[in-house]
């Protein structure tokens, strides 16, 4: 294979990579566009390293909105920037922040806080509904913290299952090219309704992850 035959292949695989996370894009679609990017690296030996050298963009990190009562953007961040090319960690003070290349971030912030707020939506009417149909009271903690978990659950299983190929190879490259230093967070254990974190991961199937295209594109980090 020619220099330049191999340069429009890789054009051509990152432009299927854009594609899966395009405005309007089904998750049938990406899914279909990230195995026929799958299939054409393997066929042809090109790994994440050599797909990021097209990329011009500077690697940069992000602190997001850290507004979490839930705790819905800590068991989703580490997920979401699998599926938008980043590197999620949280500092010193708990803040979520996201590495990466810049476009990347915007769209990994961009959709956590959008999860995040179709959580809450969703929590709002289910807690709407039992008080409705049986009176409980929406005060509950262990009813909203068990659906929260449980969709949070089912999102996070849909995000792991349309990350792009090699994600973890991308996330190598970002902590080395950072310097980062990081260490592992501790998972918490909770005591949680099992009806209701059904309840929960149902209502978590319908979570969209598309890129939003606004007049001028998603907005920059300022």
């Amino acid at each position: 294979m020619t220099t330049e035959t191999r340069k429009k292949l890789l054009e051509r695989i990152k432009a299927i990579l854009a594609k899966t996370m395009a405005n309007g894009c089904t998750e049938a679609e990406a899914m279909a566009a990230l195995a026929k990017a799958r299939e054409l690296m393997a066929t042809y030996e090109i790994d994440e390293k050599e797909l990021d050298a097209f990329s011009k963009e500077k690697t940069t990190t992000f602190a997001t909105e850290n507004r979490d009562p839930y705790e819905i953007k800590r068991n989703l961040c580490v997920n979401v920037g699998k599926f938008t090319r980043c590197k999620a960690y949280r500092d010193r003070a708990e803040v979520i922040n996201f590495a990466g290349k810049e476009s990347d971030i915007v769209f990994a912030a961009w959709l956590l806080d959008t999860l995040q707020m179709f959580v809450m939506r969703e929590l709002r009417a289910y807690q709407k509904k039992l008080i409705t149909e049986k009176g409980i009271s929406h005060s509950n903690n262990l009813t909203s913290a068990s659906f929260v978990a449980g969709c949070a659950h089912r999102i996070n299983e849909k995000l792991k299952e349309l990350a792009p190929l090699d994600w973890a190879k991308t996330q190598e490259l970002i902590v080395s090219e950072l310097g980062m230093q990081l260490t592992k967070s501790r998972g918490r254990s909770r005591n949680l309704s099992e009806k209701d974190a059904a309840a929960g991961y149902k209502v978590g199937e319908h979570a969209r992850f598309d890129r939003p295209v606004e007049a001028g594109g998603i907005r920059r980090l300022k």
